[in-house]
Parts: C-alpha cells; structure tokens; sequence
C-alpha cells in the first residue's frame, strides 16, 4: 500500500492550525466563563450561609471539571490514536458547546430546589470530560502538521487559543455588565453561556473540511494503529506521563490562578467594581497574546529548556511585588492593570514550550493517549483547584499575597522537571528513537 505524502500544503498546514486555534478558544472561553460570573451565579444555586460560602461552593464546582478531566484524557486519548485526530476533535468541541448551553438555560435552586446545584455539576463534569480530550488532541493535531523549523511556533498555537478565549471571556461577561445589577443577576448571567452555541457551530463548520494529521495517516498507511494505546502508554511512557503531570501543573496552576482567582482577588481585596475587574482583565489578556506567539518563536531559536527556565524563573521574581502592587490601596488603575498584563503575559509565554515538550515525549503511535493522560492528571491540581487553593490560603494565613507563594512553587517544580528530562539529541527530528522508556524525543 503506498503511503500518504508526509509533507501537507502550506494551505492544509494553515487550515489544521486554525481548526486548532478555534477548538481551543471555543473550550477555554466556556470553561472560563463560569468563574467571571460566580458573583452573580454563587447565590442562585447555593443560597445558604454566607456569600463567601455560596462563592466557595461555586470555586468547588469549579474544581470538579477539572476531576472529569483525567476520563475525558483516557477517553478521547485513546479514540484520537485509534479513528484519528480530526474525528475525535469534533466531539470534544460539540461536547463542551452542549455542556456551557446546559448552564445558560439551568434554573435556579428556587425553582427546583436541590436539582439545580446538581445539574451544574453535570454540566460542569460534561465540560472537564470534553476539555480532557480536547487541549492535547489539539495540541497533538497541530504539532504534527508542523515543520522542524517550525514546531515551536506551532506549538504556541494552543495555548494562544487557550488564551484568547480565556480572554474573550471577561471580554463577554464585561460588556453584559452594562445591565443593571438586577438585570444581570436575574437572567444577564445566562448570555456569556448562551454566546457558546454559535461559536461552537461555527468551530465544527470549520473542523469538518479539514485533513486528519498526515502522522496519523502514515499511521494508517502502515497499519501500525496500537490496539490498545492506554496499556501501551502505561507500560512503556510511565516516566514521560510523570514528566508530563508534573510541567501541566507548574503550567496550569500559573494559569489559572492568574486568569481565575486573580479576578476575584482584585474584586474582594482591591474592593474594584465586578464590571471594571472583568474589563481590565480582558484588556490585560487581548493584551499578553503576543507573549505566547513570541514564545512559540523563542522555542525555535533557543530551545524548550532554556524558555520554560527563564519564563518559570522570572514569574517567581515578579508575582510578590505584582500582587502587593494591586492589592495595595491608591493604586492607579493603569498600573493594576500594567501588572495584571505582566503577570498574564509570563502565564501565557510558559504553554508554548511546555506543549513542545508534551507532545514531544512520546511516539505518534500513542502521542494523543500519552500526552492526555499526564496534562490532565496535572491539571486537577494544578488548574483545577487552583483558585480554591488560593482562596483558601488567603483565608488561612489572613495575607492577600499568599497565592504568590502557590505560584512560586509551581514554577519550582516545572524548572526541576524540565532540567532532569532527557536532551534532545543534535540533528534529532520527528523519526521516533527507542530510550529506557521509549521516548519519543527528549528536551532541548
């Protein structure tokens, strides 16, 4: 059987990164959009005790997508090796659109009573179970499309379409403020949710006219599809999925304890009105794109090693001043909003690298499977429970700055993973070489 050409067109190439870009806007913006709008949420479907109370439950139901997360890794991972990236990608986005939908049409526990509190669970649960599949499926999709030259910057692809819908989101939530606080909290809070249902059909318009990898289909050509990629990963690439949970927390913590609780702490602690928060926040985030573009571009120059090392070791230097500067009172809000750029530009600069090492660490065979088992079983402490983590700390230790210090450590930790994972050899490429664990490539 003759093999498919391995090299695509330049207009497929742009086509997969684009699909790639969008599946990943569309499931950070529904998967962020939740946290702009637990202030108006929160007392809705958790009414008892105290408003901090009812938003700490809300930061619970937060968490619980992201413990979904690890089945919709095995789940997806192992459909994305066996029928293709492209097919398995248009579940994870049809999915996580019928998911957001759900919550912009729930009633709330006046309505129907305990019901309520429990179907946005589900609903939340449905999301985490599609953004299990979904970030690493596209990340693998896109990688693979990929020149050598270029890998880095195609790379950065999802994670600058993670960023931007984690910045369209405060952008939406933003501009519905212009309701009345009556009006929002009765049924403005349902509309973000509801902008969903067109973004997602307009996502799978777009998915459905694109190739599968062409990886995958040399795959296919050479009948090499793993009969069970799962097992295959847990006995062979143990150590590539440790190394893989560990860089997704550093990254996913980073993250999302700057895009979601960092919201919330300027709201409860630098006392700035929810409107004003959610705009400058998605001006600071429209505004640090460029960081994870400029990454992506690093990454080819200098190497994965070196960028995640320096992006980690900088953030550690600048979270402390950061977060004292816009807590601190009288603060101008340019400069709040200048150091909220910073500290989202550096969260997102660290993916792109990280990605590149991801997708790096294991063979096309089991690339999808292997890669989504170690980001998600990070993310549910890294991404997951970060806000609630810093929430927590806040309130245990009585200082507003105390999430610096989870920041901190989760950059410890990626820059101790990516400094004890094995090199990338000199003149290495994409042809799979067999190690201890059978790596796919190690990190330069």
């Amino acid at each position: 059987m003759s093999q498919p050409d391995p090299v695509p067109s330049p207009s497929l190439v742009r086509r997969a990164a684009i699909a790639g870009l969008l599946g990943t806007l569309i499931e950070s913006y529904d998967f962020a959009v939740y946290t702009y709008l637990v202030v108006y949420t929160a007392p809705l479907f958790f009414p008892a005790g105290t408003s901090g109370t009812a938003v700490l439950s809300s930061l619970l139901v937060f968490a619980a997508g992201f413990v979904a997360r690890p089945l919709g890794g095995l789940f997806f991972g192992r459909l994305g090796d066996r029928i293709g990236r492209r097919r398995t990608l248009l579940l994870t986005v049809t999915l996580m659109g019928a998911g957001t939908f759900a919550m912009g049409v729930l009633p709330g526990r006046g309505t129907i009573g305990l019901a309520a509190p429990l179907l946005l669970v589900l609903a939340r649960v449905v999301q985490g179970f599609s953004a299990g599949g979904e970030l690493m499926g596209s990340a693998t999709f896109v990688a693979e499309y990929a020149s050598d030259k270029r890998r880095g910057l195609f790379n950065a692809i999802t994670p600058l379409g993670f960023s931007m819908g984690v910045a369209l989101a405060p952008a939406v939530v933003g501009l519905t403020t212009v309701l009345t606080f009556g009006h929002m909290a009765a049924w403005g809070w349902r509309i973000p949710f509801l902008v969903s249902l067109p973004l997602t059909i307009a996502c799978l318009v777009y998915r459905v006219k694109v190739e599968d990898s062409p990886e995958f289909k040399e795959l296919v050509a050479r009948r090499e599809i793993p009969g069970s990629p799962v097992l295959e990963v847990l006995r062979g690439h143990w150590r590539a999925v440790l190394r893989v949970a560990g860089l997704s927390l550093t990254v996913g913590l980073i993250g999302y304890t700057t895009s979601a609780y960092v919201p919330i702490y300027l709201q409860t602690e630098a006392g700035l009105a929810k409107g004003t928060v959610s705009l400058v926040a998605a001006l600071a985030l429209f505004l640090a794109l460029p960081f994870a573009l400029a990454s992506g571009f690093a990454v080819d120059r200098f190497g994965r090693r070196a960028v995640l090392v320096t992006v980690l070791a900088v953030t550690t230097v600048v979270v402390f001043p950061g977060m004292f500067l816009m807590g601190a009172a009288g603060i101008p809000l340019f400069v709040v909003g200048a150091v909220f750029w910073l500290l989202a530009g550096l969260a997102g600069a660290a993916p792109p690298p990280a990605y590149a090492a991801f997708t790096g660490f294991f063979p096309t065979r089991v690339r999808y499977t292997g890669a989504a088992i170690g980001f998600n079983a990070g993310s549910i402490l890294g991404a997951g429970f970060a806000p609630y983590a810093a929430a927590r700390l806040t309130a245990a230790t009585g200082s507003p700055y105390a999430p610096a210090l989870l920041i901190a450590a989760a950059a410890a930790l990626g820059i101790t993973v990516i400094l004890t994972a094995p090199r990338l050899g000199a003149g290495e490429t994409r042809t799979p070489r067999k190690t201890d664990e059978g790596a796919h490539e190690g990190v330069r």
